[in-house]
């Protein structure tokens, strides 16, 4: 592929979604410098892999994809490594573990959720794994189709189907009682 053809993809293309991956990067990591980073790993490994996305098609979710890859493949080496973060942020939320935005002080804040979100709901999208995080932010935030979705992360669409139906009920049953004790609303589905 020709740079000029490269950078033309590129640039009408991928990076108006700039935005919207650092978001969903903050969302999933809870933390504004690694997700920074990981944006940037994201769009510097887009530039080198363009040949492999077909200009025209869901560059959004191309992007997710590759986002995800990253956010996974940096969770399982620090993993591996053992490493803890030695920010401020970090200590501090060590410190306040008991409070529901321990994690994710600053995402208001940060102008990182489009959503106002209150501390519960935010606290129980902890809870979820994080492939289940994913998907709820992506089908629930961001509107993405199941199909796309199921582009995005490289599951099937029986997988996708079944991992939101599972999250969305974690979901409620973390929320029953927020819900009912704040809005008056009793869940009376039957959650299976």
């Amino acid at each position: 592929m020709a740079r000029n053809t490269r950078e033309r993809i590129f640039q009408t293309e991928m990076l108006q979604h700039y935005q919207i991956v650092y978001n969903f990067l903050f969302r999933m990591c809870g933390n504004g410098a690694d997700a920074a980073d990981l944006v940037q790993e994201t769009f510097a490994r887009a530039y080198v892999k363009i040949e492999q996305y077909e200009p025209g098609t869901n560059a959004r979710a191309w992007l997710f994809r590759l986002a995800q890859n990253l956010f996974i493949n940096d969770y399982r080496k620090r993993n591996r490594r053992a490493e803890t973060e030695l920010d401020e942020r970090a200590a501090y939320n060590r410190r306040d573990e008991g409070h529901a935005m321990a994690g994710f002080s600053d995402l208001r804040i940060a102008g990182a959720m489009d959503q106002d979100f209150s501390d519960p709901i935010v606290k129980a999208m902890t809870f979820l794994k994080d492939e289940q995080r994913a998907i709820i932010i992506m089908a629930d935030l961001y509107d993405f189709s199941e199909k796309d979705i199921a582009d995005a992360t490289g599951l099937n669409l029986n997988t996708v189907k079944s991992t939101t139906r599972r999250a969305r009920i974690a979901l409620i049953r973390q929320l029953a009682t927020y819900a009912a004790d704040t809005y008056g609303i009793v869940n009376t589905r039957n959650l299976g």
